[in-house]
């Protein structure tokens, strides 16, 4: 069992189509007018809880909190009136901050020879942060390193590759007084979606463990992770 704490900082976001509508009525796309990023900060906490059924497979649960602050900016395009040539442009910066909750399942594939070993992992999870769907994310990152030892301690370090497909459509609603339920659909998906990282895991005793990851995605991004694990 284990209690993973990860930041994310500073990733980009792009959302390459927005819908707007009322309900009873399609929504219509307002992409041509509107263009919108965001960066995010993340803060999410799992319980994982994992088991070794085979010497070289490893399959876990995880459930946790998740806190997302997003500044999300937005260039809004529109053409001047009638016979006017030209287009008016303005431009804002909106700030959210939500809270929920994250579930998912993995399984890991090891494999080693002397000193050195390999790692492919792949997990798929669901968040829920109060939309009207949850968004899902698969994550599959593959490690190589040295197993070894450091002043008697047993050491794991690592190099890595993390694909994050954290793509997916946020859809909400507004209730409007005297027009009906407002609803959107905004489809988004990271500018980046590999991350690469570095990390050690340091085995205290056979039953305590402690891992520490460092990552970055190369364009502003980077990712921060601890992990203490206790064994039964």
């Amino acid at each position: 069992m284990a209690l993973v704490v990860t930041g994310l900082n500073g990733r980009e976001i792009k959302v390459t189509d927005l819908r707007l509508g009322i309900q009873g009525r399609q929504g219509r796309s307002v992409s041509q007018f509107v263009d919108l990023g965001s960066t995010s900060k993340v803060v999410n906490a799992n319980l994982k809880l994992d088991a070794w059924i085979l010497p070289f497979v490893n399959v876990y649960l995880l459930a946790g909190y998740v806190h997302n602050d997003s500044l999300t900016h937005a260039l809004v395009t529109v053409p001047l009136p009638g016979p006017i040539p030209g287009s008016k442009k303005a431009e804002t910066r909106v700030e959210t901050n939500l809270d929920g909750f994250v579930g998912g399942a993995g399984v890991t594939v090891a494999g080693g020879y002397r000193w050195f070993y390999a790692v492919l992992d792949v997990n798929y999870d669901t968040i829920n942060l109060g939309f009207d769907s949850p968004f899902h994310a698969l994550i599959a990152s593959g490690r190589v390193g040295w197993n070894g030892r450091v002043n008697e301690i047993p050491v794991q370090t690592w190099l890595g590759a993390g694909y994050w497909n954290t793509a997916a459509t946020a859809k909400g609603h507004a209730d409007i007084p005297g027009v009906g339920r407002f609803l959107f659909e905004a489809d988004q998906r990271p500018i980046e979606y590999w991350i690469y990282d570095l990390g050690a895991n340091f085995a205290f005793s056979k039953r305590f463990q402690m891992f520490i990851d460092l990552g970055t995605d190369f364009r502003g991004g980077y990712v921060f992770a601890i992990g203490p694990t206790v064994r039964f």
